[in-house]
């Protein structure tokens, strides 16, 4: 009489299946860690791109500001100068939050207002105070700001009808250079109005300014940007200072 196998021989035994729940369990662990390595160089990658594209248009508006500055001398002739110690041109301080630059820029510049929207552009006098700052947040964070005055005073760094924007939460680090004349030396801050020793105007404003940005993504990226703006025309389009 021929013996017919039992149920449990035609099935798997214990063995064979932990075996194969084993590799099953490792064959999804290495797909699924595959696949969150993916994303998060993905999420790291788009943040990249995203700060890129940030310190590019952050980079558009400081260089059309830049190369609008102007130094009104007769403004600074005023006889009342001598007492609110006015300043015009581009008013530059080396400045710091921790351990990262945070300089700080005042300016007049000669073209329509960006942001303030209260009067039609016929009534725009095209000449604003403009000035770039870090500040502090609360959480330890920084807000990168833009403040407009849309009629100039006898304050170049403030003034009660200023509006003020943030510009940025991701800008960490703003440093900026001055390169004056043709001196290779770059220095830390500026004072148009202390040049009284040239009575042309256009040696009051930098030969040049390069800015160093350092943008921070919300993943702990870091992209760092690097602009520099020739301020004198003569210089040509395409001059580089360095």
């Amino acid at each position: 009489m021929m013996d017919m196998p039992d149920a449990f021989d035609e099935g798997l035994t214990l063995m064979e299946l932990l075996i194969a729940l084993s590799l099953f369990a490792a064959i999804m662990g290495l797909l699924m860690n595959s696949f969150f390595q993916f994303q998060s160089q993905n999420d790291r990658m788009t943040s990249i791109l995203s700060l890129r594209q940030e310190a590019r248009t952050l980079e558009r508006i400081l260089r059309e500001d830049l190369q609008s500055v102007t130094y009104l001398g007769e403004f600074m002739k005023d006889p009342l100068n001598e007492k609110d110690d006015r300043k015009s041109g581009i008013y530059g301080i080396n400045g710091a939050l921790g351990e990262k630059d945070a300089d700080i820029i005042h300016m007049h510049v000669g073209h329509v207002s960006r942001f303030y929207r209260s009067l039609p552009f016929d009534k725009d006098p095209e000449l604003h105070e403009v000035s770039y700052f870090l500040e502090e947040k609360d959480d330890g964070g920084t807000r990168f700001k833009r403040r407009e005055e849309f009629y100039i005073d006898n304050n170049i760094a403030e003034g009660d009808r200023s509006v003020i924007h943030t510009l940025s939460e991701n800008i960490v680090s703003f440093n900026i250079k001055y390169y004056r004349g043709s001196e290779v030396e770059a220095l830390d801050d500026w004072d148009s109005s202390s040049y009284e020793e040239n009575k042309n105007s256009a040696y009051k404003i930098p030969a040049a300014i390069e800015i160093d940005l350092e943008l921070k993504g919300k993943s702990g990226e870091i992209l760092k940007s690097k602009l520099q703006v020739n301020l004198h025309p003569y210089m040509g389009l395409f001059a580089t200072w360095n």
